[in-house]
């Protein structure tokens, strides 16, 4: 299963907030904010027999506009990648409608938010806004491709003891999922064949 991680393309550009001229995300890379195109390769790589390099995967949100806001907005260019590749999309903020697709074969993009403006939450999986891949589910865990890991990412107070890593994989319990997306509508992008 292919597994990329942003933060070893550094010197790839990827201009967002491109709505604001003068926003410093204009001189951005992948690595600052290309969690949502790694996340969308990772899907297709999952779900289909094709591939879809990371550079065209920029050039298709650049082009379809997904980059007008910090990052990718995938509720532009998820379709576009769906129909593409003859995937089916849809959103939700249900966890469990998320866990059914997934045991069904499918896979997801959850749309984590971050650390809470009022202290009292630190997120899991980022302390700002961030998108992982979700490939599949069990009853007690989720098994997640985080384009950000790296050693030590979650050995941070706040994040100590809620996830488990093995190799490129995250493990999680959904609620802890469910409670790093709950600021997010949607909280999950959902692909299927």
């Amino acid at each position: 299963m292919k597994y990329i991680n942003q933060l070893l393309y550094e010197d790839v550009p990827y201009p967002t907030d491109v709505k604001n001229p003068d926003s410093p995300m204009l001189k951005g890379s992948i690595k600052r904010a290309g969690c949502g195109l790694c996340c969308l390769c990772m899907v297709v790589d999952r779900l289909t027999t094709q591939s879809l390099p990371l550079e065209e995967c920029r050039d298709l949100a650049i082009e379809h506009k997904a980059n007008l806001d910090p990052g990718t907005d995938l509720k532009v260019l998820s379709p576009v990648i769906a129909e593409k590749f003859g995937l089916k999309y849809r959103s939700t903020s249900d966890t469990q409608q998320m866990i059914r697709c997934l045991q069904n074969g499918g896979c997801a993009i959850a749309n984590v938010g971050g650390d809470r403006d009022d202290g009292k939450y630190i997120g899991v999986f980022s302390h700002g806004g961030h998108y992982i891949t979700v490939v599949s589910a069990d009853e007690k865990e989720l098994c997640i491709l985080d384009p950000s890991l790296k050693e030590g990412k979650f050995d941070e107070k706040g994040r100590k003891g809620k996830v488990r890593v093995e190799g490129n994989f995250a493990y999680c319990d959904p609620q802890v999922l469910a409670r790093d997306t709950d600021n997010r509508d949607p909280s999950y992008y959902l692909f299927t064949r």
